[in-house]
């Protein structure tokens, strides 16, 4: 962007200074859509002898049609440079032919209708240009009026110089403050922006080894606890197969290649996961397609709850039901057992909580836990 160029752009970097660019642009066709239509009143108001309308009927003219296109241009496009420019010449004219525009009872203070469209146009040139720019506009137009005036034999030009001096400072330096609390307020959204972006990449570093660990809680981990409890001989085969499948899992996690995508027949895969348990399991598995990562997470979740029923709930048998109703689908883990407490379980419980509850929650899904003297029943659930 060209120093001093106000653009309307929406999605610059910069917010703050884009907001002040928008409330300034919006502003400036304000201010001077209103001070257009008051300069042209108040010319033809005061256009006693000598002014003739000669002069003055075409110089109203250019002032409404150059209000209209600034007014136009501002809300469309914002102040581009070449917008104040014309701006500048504009106004400038009419400070060099103020002799036969105004007269000479209206100059006094400062007060006539060109002198206050000096006003606004400097006005305009601070909040269009930075200051290394507004100033030499502001005083190339002020010492336009004033030669202006001493060409018509005007009295007061010299004091009405001297206000127009004291604008140029006073709007220059109030522009150039709220530049410089916009342009502090941007750099303090690009560090919350960069602390934002490192926090989510920290966030989704911890996931990922969350989810590693998982991963081999919910099958070397797993394996080894089955073996270590007695739920399965040496020469098991259900246990060399678990075993390879860990192996595998275990390969996959180091090459980063676990596949996740495509779609599977859920019922297949929970069908792989009650022929590992060391449960006799009581299998209903009604087909459920569904992508890959998400028939993993069902997976993973479902055997840790299995696990845990052959842990802790003194039986040897299980129920697993898969099925799909109201556009969810549906994986429940049952038992007969003892049952238990859930609110005694430990808060750092990595089981019930990780590779359970959170495995779920990580592909848009969910789990619900229900205990008591009957059994325990873990529902999980998807929706696509």
């Amino acid at each position: 962007m060209p120093p001093g160029l106000l653009s309307l752009d929406p999605e610059s970097r910069d917010p703050a200074r884009a907001a002040l660019n928008r409330i300034v642009a919006l502003c400036a066709a304000v201010m001077r859509g209103a001070e257009g239509v008051v300069a042209a009143v108040a010319a033809l108001l005061g256009a006693v002898p000598p002014v003739s309308y000669a002069w003055l009927g075409p110089a109203v003219a250019v002032n409404l049609s150059w209000t209209a296109l600034f007014v136009w241009t501002a809300l469309r496009h914002g102040l581009p440079s070449r917008l104040m420019a014309g701006e500048l010449v504009v106004t400038g004219a009419f400070c060099l032919a103020q002799g036969r525009l105004v007269v000479a009872e209206a100059t006094v203070g400062g007060a006539s209708w060109i002198a206050v469209l000096v006003t606004m146009t400097i006005l305009l040139a601070s909040i269009t240009w930075r200051a290394r720019a507004a100033v030499p506009a502001g005083l190339a137009l002020a010492g336009a009026h004033l030669a202006g005036a001493e060409l018509a034999g005007f009295a007061g030009g010299a004091f009405t110089f001297g206000i127009h001096l004291l604008q140029i400072a006073a709007t220059v330096t109030l522009m150039t403050l709220l530049r410089r609390s916009a342009g502090l307020a941007d750099a303090a959204l690009a560090r919350l922006r960069a602390a934002q972006k490192e926090s989510a990449v920290l966030r989704a570093r911890r996931a990922d080894e969350r989810m590693q660990y998982s991963r081999v809680h919910d099958t070397v981990l797993n394996t080894l606890t089955t073996i270590g409890a007695g739920g399965a001989a040496a020469t098991s085969r259900t246990l060399r197969e678990q075993a390879a499948s860990d192996l595998g899992e275990l390969e996959r996690i180091a090459a980063g290649t676990a596949a996740t995508g495509g779609a599977v027949d859920l019922g297949e895969v929970l069908s792989g996961v009650a022929g590992r348990s060391a449960l006799s399991v009581a299998a209903e598995l009604r087909p459920q397609t569904v992508p890959r990562h998400v028939a993993e997470a069902f997976a993973g979740a479902a055997a840790e709850a299995l696990t845990n029923v052959a842990r802790h709930a003194g039986v040897g048998e299980a129920r697993l039901r898969c099925d799909g109703a109201a556009g969810r689908v549906l994986v429940e883990v049952i038992d007969a057992g003892g049952g238990f407490d859930r609110a005694r379980v430990p808060e750092g419980r990595f089981g019930l909580r990780r590779s359970i509850v959170e495995r779920m929650e990580s592909v848009g899904g969910g789990a619900g836990v229900e205990s008591g003297a009957g059994g325990t029943r873990v529902t999980l659930w998807w929706s696509p």
